[in-house]
């Protein structure tokens, strides 16, 4: 199904979307589009999902639910009702997915608790095994449906939740930028030699990140590409406020710094939830200290570490990610073994952040990449409805 245009606020509109595209849409379409009248800020936007989310998990609609409840959630500064929202998706999602074949939850050890997820084995031999993590928003239980058909082609995939996301983040395991150190627990604990990595959205920086420091890793998929944490939050700030905020930041001007964040949180806007989301995964507790921990997310004096084969994507149309960013990291993979680029356009329907709209797409020129280096893989035409791939 195409991306909708149901709200007239772009960050509310795409993030409207999000469980819309996820191969579930025609049953959620009317019922999602049936809030659409009631939403004019954040808050009406959490009333709204919260009582869908109620009546679905009293029809037992269990996936449903779990989706309306990550709505629900979404634009909620940490705190406790923020994190009861998390266990009641986490326990609907639970059981909507008990007895599904093939589904098999994990939990890696990792200092704070464990990284939660789910293995999905290949259908027939291995030719691959994938690696996949979500960024800044997203609970890895959002991308099941987008991996899922990765399966008939041989690839088993291993998605989880990394510090600063979903499950881990519930348990306080805090954002950090150093994504080597989950990516190193989760081969020592699967005891994987070579795997290809896929991060979608703030996970396009972080798949970069830990391959530059974790040979074990011999294929990158950055969906989109990020060069710094930093850049998506500034790029959401009205024309002429991102130098200035950068001159007071790097100034060290805290005073300066938080009254300019404070002039720039217009309600409900997307640089407002940049903030408020921003804290809550860094665990930070005010503007200029998320500022700080969001900062050591770049890939500056990084790049050159990467000798991998690369693939970097982006969408035309994005409003989170500026499309110059994968130019920026295509010139500084100076020793990457192969650089590929793709961005997608309006007229494939795949212009939006992750390919929202038609995220199928993306997943057939990923596998048409990594076709490449695995012959034999089949490669189908992109005829498969949109499924969902999220922030």
């Amino acid at each position: 199904m195409p991306f909708m245009h149901l709200l007239s606020d772009q960050g509310m509109n795409y993030t409207l979307n999000r469980p819309l595209l996820d191969g579930t849409s025609p049953a959620r379409l009317k019922e999602v589009g049936g809030i659409v009248p009631q939403i004019k800020d954040y808050d009406s936007w959490h009333t709204a999902w919260l009582g869908l989310a109620k009546r679905a998990e009293a029809e037992k609609r269990w996936l449903d639910a779990a989706s309306y409840y990550h709505g629900a959630e979404f634009y909620l500064p940490a705190g406790e009702v923020r994190n009861g929202l998390y266990d009641d998706f986490a326990r609907t999602w639970a059981l909507g997915m008990k007895g599904v074949a093939g589904y098999e939850p994990i939990a890696v050890p990792y200092p704070g608790g464990k990284l939660p997820g789910f293995r999905l084995r290949a259908k027939g031999q291995e030719r691959s095994v994938f690696i996949f993590t979500g960024g800044y928003d997203s609970f890895v239980e959002e991308f099941y449906s987008f991996l899922l058909p990765l399966t008939e082609l041989g690839i088993t995939v291993i998605a989880f939740d990394g510090p600063g996301q979903g499950g881990a983040l519930r348990q306080g395991i805090y954002l950090d930028h150093a994504w080597e150190k989950p990516a190193k627990a989760v081969l020592d604990y699967f005891e994987l030699d070579a795997v290809d990595w896929l991060g979608a959205s703030c996970g396009g920086y972080m798949s970069i990140r830990a391959a530059a420091f974790e040979p074990r890793i011999k294929h990158i998929i950055s969906m989109p590409t990020s060069y710094s944490g930093l850049d998506m939050t500034l790029k959401q700030m009205r024309p002429g406020k991102a130098q200035e905020l950068i001159s007071l930041f790097k100034a060290g001007d805290r005073k300066g710094t938080e009254a300019l964040v404070q002039r720039e949180r217009l309600p409900s806007s997307v640089f407002e939830w940049c903030i408020v989301q921003g804290m809550h995964i860094t665990g930070t507790k005010t503007p200029f200290d998320f500022l700080i921990s969001i900062a050591e997310s770049s890939l500056d004096g990084i790049l050159h570490h990467v000798k991998q084969d690369i693939l970097l994507t982006e969408g035309e149309q994005d409003h989170l990610f500026d499309v110059g960013w994968i130019h920026r990291t295509m010139r500084e993979l100076v020793c990457a073994r192969s650089v590929t680029a793709r961005i997608f356009t309006a007229r494939e329907g795949a212009e939006q952040h992750c390919q929202l709209g038609n995220s199928a797409v993306a997943r057939h020129e990923i596998v048409r990449w990594l076709a490449r280096f695995y012959p034999g893989m089949p490669i189908k035409e992109n005829t498969a409805a949109a499924t969902n791939v999220a922030a």
